[in-house]
């Protein structure tokens, strides 16, 4: 397959998935065998690799499969959040009840289907640590009415780092912390007072936690699996 329509294709899939909390991005670039190279990308963006030499920046951030993924990615997520937007709008009860019981799935999915917990009995503390905090975030009754711009900053810090960890999707995490439905709605209507911080928030994430976020991943990934498994369960339950 070209490598440009196979970064499109990509592309337009992950953007698609982050959309929905079911699967991550960074798990969709893994079916396309493309997640080395994109870490590869991510993780040359430092201001000393900035320049105004168009060749040298297109040769550092491999412009023709990087663009083409970037611009088909773009396009899923704007034309797509209309239609979850509808969703949303219309069949609001029926679409969160469905969002509650596909979390609950991707909550065993994520820790392996409980395997990993039968095997080694001290991850339910992590599995639990992660229900405390996830039915705490949900105590915090975050809801469209009153999020504010630092809380819509760190939203976007926190999706955009699950959205370079492959088996978490980044959406999920806005599920979690309660900007799930103001966030899509905001794309689907481009409110930029919404969208403002959480771009750069995620901007932020992008420039600085590539390197830290695979680091740590790597070195306590069931640790971290757990926790995680954790706060999407809580989250799943209180949707339903």
């Amino acid at each position: 397959m070209n490598n440009q329509i196979k970064y499109s294709l990509a592309g337009f899939c992950m953007g698609v998935a982050e959309l929905i909390p079911g699967i991550s991005g960074a798990t969709v670039a893994v079916i396309f065998k493309i997640y080395p190279n994109l870490m590869t990308i991510l993780s040359k963006l430092r201001v000393k690799n900035l320049t105004l030499n168009f060749r040298s920046l297109s040769e550092t951030f491999q412009f023709n499969v990087s663009l083409p993924l970037i611009f088909s990615m773009m396009i899923a997520v704007i034309f797509c959040s209309k239609g979850i937007n509808y969703l949303l709008t219309n069949y609001e009860e029926l679409f969160l009840s469905s969002l509650g019981l596909l979390m609950i799935v991707l909550s065993i999915y994520v820790i392996n289907f409980l395997k990993d917990l039968i095997e080694d009995k001290k991850l339910v503390i992590f599995l639990s640590l992660g229900i405390i905090i996830g039915f705490t975030l949900q105590e915090l009754n975050i809801g469209s009415g009153n999020i504010s711009i630092p809380y819509l900053f760190v939203s976007g810090i926190f999706a955009f780092s699950f959205f370079l960890i492959p088996g978490i999707s980044g959406s999920a995490m806005l599920v979690v912390l309660g900007v799930y439905a103001p966030i899509i709605q905001a794309v689907a209507i481009f409110d930029f007072a919404l969208l403002g911080p959480f771009a750069l928030g995620c901007l932020i994430s992008l420039f600085l936690l590539p390197k830290a976020i695979l680091s740590i991943y790597s070195s306590h990934e069931l640790t971290l699996m757990h926790i995680f498994s954790g706060l999407i369960l809580s989250s799943g339950v209180f949707l339903l």
